[in-house]
């Protein structure tokens, strides 16, 4: 029985390609770590909102950010957690109000800070 062989050369290419790849992805690291973008900022240069906003739980911090910043809707956020709009709804109030209670006592204007229902945030 005969060992078939690949076309000539192909497994050189791999191996190159391999080699590429590598690079590629030990120069992308590098630069992922040193990028302002994902290092933490100091301690001093975090607003007071930002704090606040820290400080809330991770689900309160995702719940308003999706509604923030990526602009989902109750619905989009209720089938990307597969939870009810109607859970949403109730979280995202608790989220907004522990928000607002943290903004409280930081001393920070929270009507202003913060939008109500059917807004942005």
């Amino acid at each position: 029985m005969a060992v078939r062989r690949g076309a000539p050369g192909a497994r050189a290419n791999h191996r190159r390609g391999e080699r590429r790849h590598e690079q590629h992805t030990a120069a992308l690291r590098e630069r992922l770590a040193t990028s302002p973008a994902l290092t933490r900022p100091p301690e001093d240069e975090i607003s007071q909102m930002g704090r606040v906003f820290r400080d809330l739980t991770d689900d309160d911090r995702e719940l308003l950010s999706l509604v923030a910043w990526e602009r989902l809707d109750h619905g989009q956020i209720a089938r990307m957690l597969g939870v009810s709009r109607n859970a949403v709804r109730i979280r995202l109030y608790r989220a907004r109000k522990r928000f607002a209670r943290g903004l409280a006592r930081a001393g920070i204007d929270h009507p202003r800070a913060i939008a109500l229902e059917g807004s942005s945030l």
